[in-house]
């Protein structure tokens, strides 16, 4: 597989993706998460052209493996590129994964198919008004802890 070097020097963490960058992406994208068992596949929920974006601007650390894997793709077959990156740079290849599925999951009609609401705050109890009755309940219960190992 040549264009290692290429590769690392890629854009900082934080960085978009160029146009080239996105096509390649979606193809790897893609591959991992194809349109099956009535799921839609990645391109079609636009992680892409939209999620991919939320999903680095929450995780920037993945960013250099990401592209990384994306400059390994240009000019290869995505499903050999896929393989080699698997093999050879577990990184690249759990930054592509981790990106790719919590991209897909910001959608929210693959969170309606799944039946995933996304996060919903449940209060700890329904009886419970003001903070201040909260710590009351704790109060009351005393005292609960492990001593700290020496």
């Amino acid at each position: 597989m040549t264009g290692r070097a290429e590769a690392n020097n890629a854009a900082q963490p934080g960085a978009t993706l160029s146009q080239t960058e996105r096509q390649l992406y979606a193809l790897l994208a893609d591959l991992l998460i194809p349109n099956a068992e009535g799921m839609p596949a990645a391109s079609e929920v636009d992680v892409p052209t939209r999620w991919i974006d939320e999903a680095l601007r929450f995780r920037p650390d993945l960013a250099a493996p990401l592209k990384r894997a994306l400059g390994l793709a240009r000019g290869q077959q995505p499903a050999d590129v896929l393989a080699w990156i698997n093999g050879n740079d577990p990184e690249a290849f759990e930054a592509l994964g981790t990106l790719t599925a919590g991209a897909y999951f910001l959608d929210p009609r693959t969170r309606t198919l799944v039946g995933y609401p996304g996060q919903v705050a449940v209060p700890i109890r329904d009886d419970i008004d003001t903070y201040l009755e909260m710590l009351a309940s704790v109060a009351e219960r005393g005292e609960i802890y492990r001593k700290t190992p020496n």
